[in-house]
């Protein structure tokens, strides 16, 4: 059990420092941890309503409205209507916001490169897909509880 605490710790903190070291690039744009998450959110996930987006990053509706309003001023999203819907309005990455997550994710990528130079590649990687086969197996397993 207590090889298990170390690798959650070992995961949590290695975790923690590639996202912190991909989101240096942030301060290039002036925006806040959560108006990011928004942004890797629609880029990963694709259009969202304020709804779902409020109960995916946890915060009251009223506070997304003001985070998607700061990110849709500086025209890092859009609200268009839904096609299907036409009461539904949606939250839509823009072209100027799809850039921003591209350079933290190229920033990550440098810094793993950079950390994990006299590493064997190889051997990480196929360690670390079977971490993620595992873990994913696990997590389907609690979400149909």
């Amino acid at each position: 059990m207590k090889e298990f605490e170390e690798i959650e710790l070992l995961l949590r903190r290695t975790c923690f420092r590639v996202k912190v070291a991909g989101r240096l690039v942030l301060k290039d744009f002036e925006l806040t941890a959560s108006q990011f998450d928004i942004l890797q959110y629609l880029y990963f996930e694709g259009p969202q309503r304020m709804t779902q987006l409020s109960e995916k990053m946890g915060v009251t509706k009223s506070t997304m409205t003001g985070l998607v309003s700061r990110l849709e001023n500086a025209g890092y999203v859009t609200k268009k209507t839904y096609e299907k819907d036409k009461r539904v309005i949606l939250v839509v990455i823009t072209k100027e916001g799809e850039a921003i997550i591209k350079r933290v994710i190229e920033k990550r990528i440098d810094f793993i490169t950079s950390s994990l130079r006299d590493v064997n590649s190889s051997e990480l990687l196929k360690n670390l897909r079977s971490i993620y086969n595992a873990v994913s197996k696990e997590f389907d397993q609690l979400e149909k509880r």
